[in-house]
């Protein structure tokens, strides 16, 4: 396949349009991002921008979760952009994750970018917390762990492979834990805009706004935000 870059493992490296490099799954067979959008205008976009973090950082402590690490650039974009930003607040980031050895893939794969984000992203990985940023990892089914986080979050990076991949992650019930694990007036940021997601997601009890499409994009994303007289 082209602009894979050859390395042992079952993630490999994908140049995308932006150039910033992803990570193509072996196990899936697609890619952490939209290669026709860019790696890093994708999580920008679609994740960090979308879901107004860096408003909500300046005025309170802040929870993420991240649900699917995958090439981790929804993470280090957001952490590089967080960063810049002088607040007194905390922003504490919870990610979950089946495949573990997508940390080691991040961690020995020096030229992902942006790169203050990655390398900020690896310390934590180490160490748990770097500055005002706290990362707890869980790693196994989603699904079980969703129903099993003691913590409620302001802002959800929803980032499963596509429903025709990773089809379990895209069920009535999971939207139902992650509304949930909403705090009144969280929000959820993903890249799909399928019917039958959104519709499932209202169901859940969501209501939801478009992100528009980024040049190159096949498709917009969509925010979801839990009522708050919920």
């Amino acid at each position: 396949m082209p602009n894979l870059v050859p390395l042992k493992g079952s993630n490999k490296p994908l140049i995308t349009a932006d150039g910033s490099i992803s990570l193509y799954s072996m196990d899936y067979h697609e890619g952490y991002r939209a290669k026709s959008v860019g790696a890093y205008t994708e999580s920008l976009h679609k994740f960090y921008n979308s879901s107004g973090i860096d408003d909500l950082v300046r005025k309170q402590d802040v929870q993420l979760l991240d649900i699917c690490l995958g090439g981790g650039s929804n993470l280090a974009v957001t952490i590089d952009k967080l960063l810049d930003i002088e607040t007194p607040y905390n922003i504490h980031i919870v990610t979950v994750e089946r495949q573990a050895s997508l940390f080691d893939t991040i961690r020995d794969t020096p030229y992902l970018w942006p790169i203050r984000g990655y390398q900020t992203l690896r310390k934590l990985f180490v160490a748990g917390q770097y500055k005002n940023i706290r990362l707890d990892i869980a790693i196994g089914d989603a699904r079980e762990i969703l129903e099993n986080i003691e913590w409620k979050f302001d802002v959800v990076y929803f980032d499963p492979f596509g429903k025709r991949k990773n089809p379990e992650m895209w069920t009535l019930d999971v939207f139902k834990s992650v509304y949930n694990l909403c705090n009144p007036s969280g929000k959820v940021a993903t890249y799909s805009s399928g019917k039958a997601i959104r519709k499932d997601f209202v169901e859940a009890g969501f209501s939801y706004t478009s992100t528009y499409k980024t040049a190159g994009g096949f498709q917009e994303g969509t925010v979801f935000c839990k009522d708050v007289t919920s």
